[in-house]
Parts: C-alpha cells; structure tokens; sequence
C-alpha cells in the first residue's frame, strides 16, 4: 500500500507535522500564555526555534542528500578478492550486481525502490523519500535526534502549561482557564508530539545500537544469518569485519571530533572501504556476507549447473583440456532489496516443460513423443503401433472408446 503513495507526498506531510506541532503549540498556547513576546518567551522559546530550525535542515538534507553512487568502471582490487570460491565455507568472489552491471563494493547493496545500488545502503526510508546511506546516513541520524529533542521539549512545556492552569484553578484564578481552541490545540500538540518521540525514539534507539555496532539494518540481519550458519555447523567462525570499536564506530558516522557530531557536516571518505579489525583478512569485506553453503549449490536446472556438468563431461573425455573459469563473482541476493537471484522459479519451469515435451511416460509404460516426422505412427515400447486418435486432442474422444481400448501390458508383465 505504501508504495502507490508517491514519495513526495510523505515528505509534505513530515514537513507539515513539524510545522504544526513546532509553531501552532507557540502561536496558540505559549506566546498568550507568556503575555506576548518578551524576556520570558524568548528564553522559554529560543531554544524550541533553535531545534526546530535543525530539525528541518537535517530533514532537508537527509531528503536532498544523494545516498551514495557507485563511480563508474569501479571494480575491486584484484590481490584483495578470492580467486577461487569455497562453497563448502560460504566463500565466493567478489559481489556483483545483475540489474547494475556493476561490481559492488564493501556493504553496498542494491534498491529495488531507488532502482540502483547505494554506498553503505541502511534501508530505504519512505519518510525522506530517499535511501539512508552513506553519504546521508549522518543528516539521518541527527534529524531524528533533534526531531527526538524538539519534540520532548514541547512535552515539557506543555506539562509546563497545564501545570500553571491548575495552579490557577486552586488560587481561584479562573480567568487563567484557556479556551476551547487552546484546550482542542493542547490535546492534539500533546497526542502528536507523544507519537513522535514514541516511534521516532523507538527508531533512533535502534539506530543507536546499530550505530555503535557500526552496522547498518541489511548488516545487522545479515550478521544475525552469518551467526546462526555457524553455530549449525555450515561455516567456520567468522567476525564481522567493520566493529572496530564503541568509539571509533560513533566518528565513522558522526565525524572525528565528538563537540561537533550533531552539527550537519559531508560525510568523510569515500564510501567504498571502511577500517577494519586487526587480523582481519583483507579480502573479507569484499564478499561478505560468508553465504549459506546450500544457496551456493546449483540448481540442476541453472545455466551455472549447466556448464560445471560440461565441464566435467570435457575433464572426462580429455583430462588435459583447458577450461575457461566460471564467474568470479555473485550477486548477492542477501537481502530483499538486493538484485534478483541467478536463477528463477521461471528457469525451472521451462527446464521441466522441455523435459516433459521430449518424452512423457503414462502410468501403462507407453509414451508419447510429439517431434515424430509427419506419416510416422507413434508406437509404444513393445513396438507396435498405437491408433493415432491418442494425440493432443484425444479429450473430445468419449470415455468409453479409452475403456473398450485393451491395455497394453507393461514390461514387467512380459
């Protein structure tokens, strides 16, 4: 459903949500409750303008930023990928993208809703409109943080305010009793602002973790895959290679100087290797994730099944012949968003289709075979000829000419 609303109208309404709850909550309730704009109201208030104002520059960036894009003609360093896949361990060449044509890099993966592969992808957030990755990862994580600390802020003040009414109401003051607009106006402030900071608190707490783990959403799914092929046994033990530390973590997002993390800054680096841990191999982040041996097996009905088995049937008939190496490379299929598999249900079905239409055993031991030259009679495995009613068409023939048919007896009757 969220998918036939066009992205721009997610974005109109994150804009008017602020809006509403940042300027009808001052216009309405604080600025007459404070006796106008006043020493008062400015201390009260200047900070609220000051977080919203950051809130709608990091919103404006997350939503304007380009998440990150693979430069043309990139492709790995060919001393830093494997030269030869060990399906047994998981271990296959470096990750490439069908739908792209391209090589991917270290943590890239490929949008089906963007249509192309993202730096350091995180997820694709309808709500900006625009893939979280890593050119805008930042502008994310402090739009949500100071949308987390404008909108708590409101809270305060509106406590605040009905607080100073009640106070009021005990002194008899009653004239301090706000209206029918204030009253409908303090309720839905308070319910959205609540929402806000319940869902976008829940969001920026998980992106926290995910954060200090240095790992995005498609890693922390795919690490949580890798864990579990290791304690069944598939694959050796591996570390995620991208952890290098609570501290170090925060600064890859975040920058180098922690008094200036949630001031909107470029991402540093390029987007294409990031720090890894010591005695890591460095070919590691080139096909990670390790995959599930069992994925890696070939249908048999694949083109890759395909040419290992003419590879073989050459092996036998020449043992010194030269064969051209597969395909160094796979495309990850790791996670929804990513590119399509190598194969599909489509492949099976026409491998089946051909297999069937070459030669179909009934359940009496004859056969039918629909390539026969025209004037040849089909004939069954004792070599006799069958009545050519018993073709494609023979649904139109009554049920009783099949039943006064004799069974043909089948070879174990012979």
């Amino acid at each position: 459903m969220l998918e036939s609303i066009p992205g721009k109208v997610f974005v109109v309404g994150v804009v008017l949500l602020i809006a509403f709850i940042a300027y009808s909550s001052q216009l309405v309730l604080f600025i007459p409750a404070y006796g106008g704009w006043n020493y008062t109201s400015l201390t009260m208030l200047l900070p609220l303008n000051l977080l919203v104002g950051m809130v709608f520059y990091n919103y404006y960036l997350s939503v304007a930023t380009d998440p990150g894009k693979i430069p043309v003609h990139w492709e790995p360093p060919s001393s830093l990928v494997v030269s030869k896949e060990i399906t047994s361990e998981g271990i296959t060449g470096p990750r490439y993208c069908k739908s792209c044509n391209v090589y991917k890099p270290p943590r890239s993966h490929h949008c089906r809703y963007c249509g192309r592969c993202v730096l350091k992808m995180d997820h694709h957030c309808p709500w900006i409109n625009n893939c979280v990755g890593y050119d805008n990862y930042g502008h994310f994580m402090r739009f949500i943080i100071y949308a987390d600390i404008a909108c708590s802020y409101v809270i305060v003040l509106l406590v605040g305010r009905v607080r100073a009414i009640m106070d009021a109401i005990r002194h008899f003051q009653f004239d301090a009793e706000p209206d029918t607009t204030q009253i409908i106006f303090m309720v839905l402030n308070f319910v959205l602002a609540f929402i806000v900071v319940f869902c976008v608190g829940i969001l920026t707490c998980y992106q926290l973790y995910c954060m200090s783990k240095n790992q995005t959403n498609i890693e922390s799914w795919e690490r949580g895959k890798v864990e579990g092929l290791v304690k069944r046994g598939k694959i050796p033990p591996v570390n995620y290679p991208f952890d290098v530390g609570f501290y170090r973590n925060l600064c890859e997002v975040l920058g180098p100087n922690p008094l200036t993390w949630l001031w909107p800054k470029k991402m540093q680096g390029d987007g294409l290797s990031f720090p890894v841990t010591t005695e890591t191999d460095p070919r590691l982040p080139y096909y990670w994730p390790p995959r599930d041996p069992d994925d890696l097996r070939p249908s048999i009905f694949s083109s890759r099944y395909k040419r290992r088995q003419e590879a073989q049937r050459l092996l036998a008939e020449d043992p010194d012949a030269v064969l051209e190496e597969s395909d160094g490379y796979y495309d990850s299929g790791s996670f929804i968003s990513d590119s399509e598999a190598e194969y599909s249900i489509e492949d099976e079905e026409e491998g089946m289709r051909h297999l069937v239409n070459n030669r179909l055993y009934d359940l009496s031991g004859t056969y039918f075979d629909d390539t026969l030259p025209t004037g040849q009679h089909r004939r069954n495995p004792h070599g006799t000829a069958m009545d050519d009613s018993l073709d494609s068409d023979s649904d139109t023939i009554p049920l009783s000419t099949f039943a006064s048919r004799k069974k043909i007896p089948s070879s174990k009757e012979d």
